[in-house]
This record gives structure tokens, C-alpha cells and sequence, in this order.
């Protein structure tokens, strides 16, 4: 779930041009799939992420389609006056087939996390009438934001409410006031629970691949850059489009010469390291938030609460502040 690239530290993959590069698509013009292997491979065959781990470009097209939308509504695809229960069966879809654990294509985790926040808007009756009224949550005044945001499950706590063994059990807070809503699977999401409780066992599985693709990854060389400098990588690079600062090895350029598109699909990867690892820490950080808004509600205290609504989340504003520069692409 919260899993982000490590921030600070040498990337865990072999060569980090592979992976992203059909997520890039807005970059180059056009889908690339270099990494999928032969330039002969058909349209329709799967492609593989930096982990050696494949994907269809059915996945790879949900995930861009729902990091690259911002209404809601249309990330859900339902209509604006759907119920409660319409929003529900739609991420219930939606999010079975963008599950990190079983779509692998570059960028699946931060869409899921998108899914997550749109379908607990949607479906929360406070939330969606602020959304509703001013749609993009950079509008949201700064005095309602603090409601609009506070919370908000985590994805995979989401996903677990619906699909874990027996009815799912939200918990929300109205006016200090906790409250349970029960909501029970009907008979048809049998398959589903079980598909959702063969998910946990994956990550134990993924642990395992990835230890053997970091062995063969490091017969080949290592990965080919570091957010520090350490080690062999002491050259200093940013990327062209965010700005991202990242360290090479010395013969850096004999793979990845300048102007060419294979750099640019590497620096496309070095980004996606980043903004993962951003979403991780927003998560720490909103986590950080909310349990210290459920403790100072508990204690009654509002000068708490109001220092606790203001803790820093510097990590959160990087993403915003991407957003905006860079909307069509994050």
C-alpha cells in the first residue's frame, strides 16, 4: 500500500530506463514500450516495470487515465447525481483492477491512492456538498479545507474496509461524534473478497521476486543512479522537467547520451522515483496529522486541535505544487 521508492537512497532496481516509459506518453507524443523488449513485440503484448514484473497496456491505459483526470466524478465514472451506492460499486471495480498488487504498470499506486481519495469524497455526504460546490480542492477556502480533509482513510485501509472478510466498517466523525456504518457484500462479491484476500498474500510472494531481480539487476551493474551522493555515483544531474536532483555513476553518458530520447525516458523514471517517494512521506505525514486531530478532539482541547490541523506536511505541498505546474502529467 503505502510503499513509495525510497527517498535519499540508491534505487532498488537494475536500470531505471526500463519501466515508465508508456507512462511518458505525454512527453514524447506517443506511448513508448522499450521496455516491453523487441521492437517487433505486437501492440497488444505485456510490458515489463522495473521489477521484471508485466503489464497489459489495458493497465497501463486505467492508470493513465486516472492520474491524468482531476473531476472526481469522472475518475469514478458515474454521473454528477449518483448515489452513494453507484460511487461504491464503481471503485469496487475500479479498484480490483488497479490494485498495486495486481496491476504493475508505472504508476498504479499513486492512482489507486487518487481512486481512494475520490470514492470517500464522493460517498461522504459533507465532503461531496464542498466538492460539489467548488469542485478542485485548491479552491476549497483555507477554513473548510481543514474539514474537507480531515479523515480520509488510507487506500489500502479503504480497499480492506470493502473487500476484507465480512461487512466492511467505515469509521467517520460528525460534530466530535464517532459513528459506525455497517455496509455488507451482497452475494456476487464472494469472488471478489476472495480475489482481495489472495492480495495479502502477495506481498510475501513480491518480497521474494524482488530480492532475486535485485540479485540479477546487480550482475548487470547496479542501478544507474542515487538521490545522494555516495558511493559511485558523485556526478551531480536534475531532471528537465521537475527539476529533480539525482546522482550518476561516470560513465553515465556512454548509456544515456544528451539529447537523446532514451535519457529522456530515464529522466522520466528518475521523476516517478521521486513523486513515489513524495506521495509515501504526504502519507506519514497526513497519518501524523490525523492522529493528533483524533487525540486533541478526544481531549476536547481546541487550541490542539487547531495546532494539530497545522502540522506540517512539506512533502504534501511538493505535490501540490506539482499539480499545478504539471497537471496533465502527475
Amino acid at each position: 500500500g503505502g510503499g513509495g521508492a525510497g527517498g535519499g537512497g540508491e534505487s532498488s532496481a537494475g536500470s531505471a530506463n526500463t519501466g515508465a516509459s508508456a507512462e511518458g506518453a505525454r512527453f514524447r507524443g506517443a506511448a513508448s514500450a522499450r521496455a516491453a523488449g523487441p521492437a517487433s513485440a505486437p501492440a497488444g503484448a505485456a510490458r515489463t516495470n522495473k521489477d521484471g514484473r508485466s503489464y497489459t497496456p489495458e493497465q497501463m491505459q486505467l492508470v493513465q487515465r486516472i492520474l491524468r483526470t482531476k473531476d472526481y466524478y469522472d475518475i469514478l465514472e458515474v454521473p454528477r447525481d449518483s448515489n452513494e451506492d453507484a460511487v461504491k460499486r464503481s471503485y469496487k471495480k475500479l479498484a480490483l483492477k488497479l490494485h498495486p498488487d495486481k496491476n504493475k504498470a508505472p504508476g498504479a499506486e499513486e492512482a489507486f491512492k487518487k481512486l481512494s481519495k475520490a470514492v470517500q469524497c464522493l460517498s461522504d455526504a459533507d465532503k461531496k456538498n464542498v466538492y460539489d460546490r467548488y469542485g478542485d480542492e485548491d479552491r476549497i477556502p483555507q477554513q473548510q479545507r481543514h474539514h474537507y480533509q480531515q479523515d480520509f482513510m488510507t487506500a489500502e485501509d479503504l480497499f480492506s474496509a470493502f473487500f476484507g472478510g465480512g461487512g466492511a466498517t467505515f469509521h467517520t466523525y460528525h460534530h466530535g461524534q464517532r459513528q459506525q456504518h455497517h455496509h455488507h457484500h451482497d452475494e456476487g462479491d464472494g469472488a471478489q473478497v476472495h480475489r482481495a484476500q489472495l492480495f495479502q498474500a502477495l506481498p510475501i510472494i513480491l518480497l521474494v521476486l524482488l530480492t532475486l531481480a535485485s540479485n540479477f539487476a546487480s550482475r548487470d551493474g547496479g542501478s544507474r543512479f542515487s538521490f545522494s551522493m555516495n558511493g559511485q555515483y558523485r556526478n551531480e544531474r536534475s531532471t528537465t522537467t521537475l527539476g529533480t536532483q539525482y546522482y550518476v555513476t561516470n560513465n553515465f553518458e556512454e548509456h544515456y547520451p544528451e539529447g537523446t530520447r532514451t535519457l529522456s525516458e530515464f529522466e522520466r523514471q528518475v521523476e516517478i522515483y521521486h513523486v513515489r517517494h513524495l506521495h509515501s512521506e504526504c502519507d506519514n505525514q497526513e497519518k501524523a496529522m490525523y492522529k493528533k486531530v483524533m487525540i486533541a478532539k478526544r481531549r476536547g482541547s481546541q487550541e490542539e486541535l487547531k495546532q494539530a490541523r497545522e502540522h506540517p506536511r512539506p512533502a504534501c505541498k511538493q505535490i501540490e505544487k506539482i499539480k499545478r505546474k504539471h497537471s496533465n502529467i502527475y
